[in-house]
């Protein structure tokens, strides 16, 4: 088996909103160019993303801080995956809880790599129906110009 085999790269999907699953969460501890003091590693969680594309399906990773405040990303992808009323404080989740969850991605190009931007709620099933539509209601006249021919 050689030393080094050289992949695709990051699969490309082009910029938009799609349906995606999550099928993976993984702790990753890396350093970035943010790190104080440099070089200095930190804690992450790595999101995959299986993402039904225009073409093909493709899995996309994301990367989140450890931050859970209602400002953080982490909180906006829970909310997403849970509903609002899950997402509490003091709320815990397990990885059972997130994998296999239905919700919208939005993806942008960055450097030509495919950017997970936002994860946003899916649909409620139903939600996308057209409304069924409303007969219309005609008021009783209170006329007595009642006998009239049509």
């Amino acid at each position: 088996m050689p030393l080094i085999v050289v992949g695709a790269g990051t699969p490309i999907v082009p910029p938009g909103t799609y349906p995606a699953t999550l099928v993976a969460i993984a702790p990753k501890r890396l350093a970035t160019k943010f790190s104080e003091p440099p070089g200095t590693e930190q804690d992450f969680l790595e999101w995959t993303w299986l993402v039904e594309g225009p073409d093909k399906d493709a899995e996309i990773t994301s990367l989140t801080s450890l931050a859970t405040g209602p400002k953080s990303t982490m909180f906006a992808i829970l909310t997403a995956l849970l509903g609002p009323d899950a997402v509490q404080v003091g709320a815990g989740f397990e990885e059972t809880d997130l994998v296999g969850k239905a919700v919208m991605i939005q993806i942008v190009e960055d450097g030509g790599f495919s950017k997970v931007d936002k994860v946003i709620a899916a649909p409620k099933k139903g939600r996308d129906r057209a409304a069924a539509p409303v007969a219309a209601t005609v008021p009783a006249s209170d006329d007595k110009d009642d006998d009239l021919p049509f």
